[in-house]
């Protein structure tokens, strides 16, 4: 049996380059990595989809209603339910993300089979409350760029993608991660443009795959209204259908996240000295776990 090569993440790469490896590391490390992912996300995740199906169910309950007598409406949304639900969902969008580039920080690090799911773990609750805030600052950023200015959002969410990864790799303050996500990016803005475009539509087109049954309750349903049938919601077909949508969704994150931490590594070894210095270490590592 042949031993696959062990990827050097700190390395310049085109835009092929970039996928290629990122697609080789999320199926070389699939196990290990999936495995932590949903060890810590499983939770946060089940009360994300729960949530949303108390949300969700009550507004269609009433839509469907009043389409039964001709008069369609739409209920106004609980608003502390709906800050629940959009807390416990940020939460489980850090810890993936969190998790995605400890795991590669510590790959780039160490080294292959160098370190263990615990060292990523106390790596995580070490940055934990740092990439939260770094996430909420950045989110609340990217929102207002967009609201009121389209261009410079879409400019400014290029670089800021990568501000998780620059943090867990590079370990440096908010400010100077921020000041080096826009370095990276200078004279390389189109690619990683193109890089994010077409993760998102992987990702986008992968998730409709977890989406056909909620789609397809929600047809038989609205069908069964309009012949004359019962409105009454399926709250426990509603749920499982829900968790299967948000679990593997989120789960397609990770492969998101991964695309971005290579382009990463590539943009941040363009002198190629980078990449020769974390070998180095690599091997000192493996050395002194050996000794």
């Amino acid at each position: 049996m042949q031993i696959e090569q062990e990827l050097i993440l700190s390395e310049k790469r085109d835009f092929s380059d970039v996928l290629n490896a990122s697609f080789r590391f999320i199926r070389q490390e699939f196990k290990q990595l999936y495995g932590l992912v949903l060890a810590y996300t499983i939770v946060p995740l089940i009360g994300t989809s729960l949530l949303a199906v108390f949300y969700t169910a009550d507004v269609w309950q009433l839509y469907f209603d009043g389409l039964l007598n001709n008069r369609p409406d739409i209920e106004m949304p609980n608003l502390w339910m709906y800050a629940l639900m959009m807390m416990v969902n940020f939460i489980s969008y850090s810890l993936i993300v969190g998790i995605t580039y400890e795991y590669m920080a510590a790959y780039n690090k160490y080294g292959r089979g160098n370190f263990t799911g615990s060292d990523v773990i106390r790596a995580l609750g070490k940055d934990f409350m740092s990439i939260l805030g770094y996430n909420l600052v950045t989110g609340i950023v990217l929102v207002f760029a967009f609201m009121f200015f389209l261009i410079p959002g879409v400019y400014m969410f290029v670089p800021l993608s990568m501000i998780i990864i620059v943090k867990t790799v590079e370990r440096n303050g908010f400010s100077v991660s921020w000041g080096r996500c826009f370095k990276l990016i200078k004279e390389n803005w189109w690619i990683t443009f193109a890089l994010i475009l077409i993760a998102y539509l992987i990702i986008t087109m992968a998730s409709m795959v977890f989406a056909i049954p909620m789609t397809f309750y929600s047809m038989i349903q609205g069908l069964t209204v309009l012949e004359g049938g019962t409105t009454e919601m399926n709250r426990v077909a509603l749920g499982i259908f829900s968790l299967i949508s948000t679990v593997g969704s989120y789960l397609l994150y990770v492969v998101f996240y991964v695309i971005i931490g290579f382009q990463y590594f590539s943009l941040s070894s363009t002198d190629g000295s980078k990449g020769i210095m974390d070998k180095i270490n690599q091997i000192a590592t493996s050395n002194e776990n050996q000794a």
